[in-house]
């Protein structure tokens, strides 16, 4: 093929994902998280008890019950954990679709970057300065404050545990290092949390290849539920057995619609 009709045909590709009269059924996450977009969004809300906003830009935006599952999940850690709130990076913009540097994905509102809770050495908890480094010892250095942070490992574990508890969240991965992942399981065996929850837990968190170590943050993303797998959005990845993939079953009152909804107008 020609590369002038390469790049047509690549174009009426991308076309055909996103929302147009002849797709009028496709809205909220619609496609890959690579290469989709996001419609029907809704804003994690700086406002929202326990969150702040790293940047102030239009990169807060991703399909409503994720949002809200994060917001809630902060909410949580300011009620149990008094301290600093959570500090966000980037989820999708407000359109979704198209690169959003420097990420290989967050193009489709099913990606959020969350950085660690810290506090000093002394235990004071603290806002993130952003994305600092955390060694096996949990200890990463600010260097744009001077001084040195321990990862809040307990506040974290509380982040992590609720998203992975809540239904709504449908968490697929949490990528984060091999070294917070250990702290992170090692805090939760010793105060004795669900061992469900945890195995859940050790089968969600990677640390990602290619992508980056992750030791600076945590990057979620959510699985696409059965109803917005039917509106555009494409299941990627590994399905988790406790999260439902299927639609209920048709009842007789919604075959009986379907049915009539096939036949003839003067039929019916």
């Amino acid at each position: 093929m020609k590369p002038g009709l390469a790049a047509a045909s690549l174009a009426l590709a991308a076309c055909a994902r996103a929302p147009s009269p002849l797709t009028p059924a496709r809205h909220g996450s619609i496609g890959a998280p690579s290469r989709g977009v996001l419609t029907d969004g809704a804003e994690l809300r700086p406002s929202a008890g326990g969150v702040r906003w790293l940047r102030r830009n239009d990169r807060h935006w991703a399909l409503p019950r994720f949002a809200s599952a994060i917001e809630g999940a902060a909410a949580l850690v300011a009620r149990e954990k008094p301290g600093a709130a959570l500090t966000v990076g980037d989820l999708s913009s407000r359109g979704g679709g198209g690169p959003l540097a420097p990420h290989f994905s967050h193009r489709s509102g099913v990606d959020a970057d969350l950085l660690f809770y810290v506090t000093t050495l002394e235990g004071a908890s603290v806002e993130s300065p952003g994305f600092v480094h955390f060694a096996a010892d949990g200890i990463a250095r600010d260097e744009a404050h001077g001084r040195w942070l321990r990862l809040d490992v307990e506040r974290e574990w509380l982040l992590v545990r609720s998203l992975i508890e809540d239904p709504e969240a449908r968490i697929q991965w949490v990528f984060v290092s091999d070294v917070v992942h250990a702290l992170l399981v090692e805090w939760a065996l010793s105060r004795g949390d669900s061992i469900e929850t945890i195995r859940r837990a050790c089968e969600l968190m990677r640390q990602p290849d290619p992508g980056g170590i992750h030791d600076d943050h945590i990057h979620l993303r959510t699985a696409c539920s059965p109803d917005e797998v039917v509106a555009g959005c494409d299941l990627v990845g590994p399905r988790r057995a406790w999260l439902a993939y299927d639609l209920p079953a048709l009842t007789d009152a919604d075959q009986d619609l379907a049915l009539d909804l096939m036949k003839p107008l003067d039929a019916r």
